[in-house]
Order: C-alpha cells, then sequence, then structure tokens
C-alpha cells in the first residue's frame, strides 16, 4: 500500500550489533533515500492542489488497489463532497472513503 504524498523523511538504519560499529570505525550509518509515491495517489494530490477549491489544497489521500481514502480537515460539508467528486474522475479510483473532518 502506498501512503500519502508527504515531505519524504530519511531514517537512519541502526545495528544492532554493536560490534559491527566497531569493527569498521569508518563506516557511516546509511541513510534511506524518499520513499516511492505511487503515481495515483501523485495524480489524486495534483486534482486537489489544481481546484479552484483553496479549502481543499491541504486534503491528503491514500490510494490501494483502486480505494482512495479522503484525509484531512475541510471548513464545510459542500467542500468534503468537491473532494470526493475531483478524486472520482481519476481513471483508477474505484470506490472512495471519504474521512474528511469538517471544523
Amino acid at each position: 500500500m502506498f501512503d500519502t504524498l508527504e515531505q519524504p523523511t530519511q531514517f537512519i538504519s541502526r545495528s544492532t550489533n554493536a560490534s559491527s560499529h566497531a569493527a569498521d570505525p569508518t563506516s557511516k550509518p546509511r541513510i534511506a533515500g524518499p520513499r516511492q509515491i505511487d503515481p495515483v495517489v501523485e495524480r489524486l494530490h495534483r486534482a486537489l492542489a489544481d481546484s479552484k477549491r483553496c479549502g481543499l489544497r491541504n486534503a491528503r489521500c491514500r490510494f490501494d488497489r483502486g480505494v482512495v481514502t479522503l484525509l484531512g480537515t475541510v471548513d464545510s460539508f459542500y467542500l468534503k463532497q468537491i473532494a470526493q467528486e475531483i478524486v472520482r474522475r481519476v481513471p483508477a479510483v474505484k470506490t472512495i472513503r471519504n474521512q474528511l473532518h469538517v471544523r
């Protein structure tokens, strides 16, 4: 399952074997690269961001096997419905779980 489109985070891999660092003092901790984002999630976020509704630009979504889950907070039930209709237009979307909260 791909996660939401967010800023990539870096993780430092720590070895559970303390002697491995003592054996090679020149070794540096490994830093994982950015997480790969599903192109469908990227398209969903772009559709929400490109909408003329500024209240939807901070909405997030997850995508897994045709199911989109909308997350975040919007200012009205109208915007909640608009977000659902925007993501419905993305071809890979089969089902929408609208978990947006209204302030």
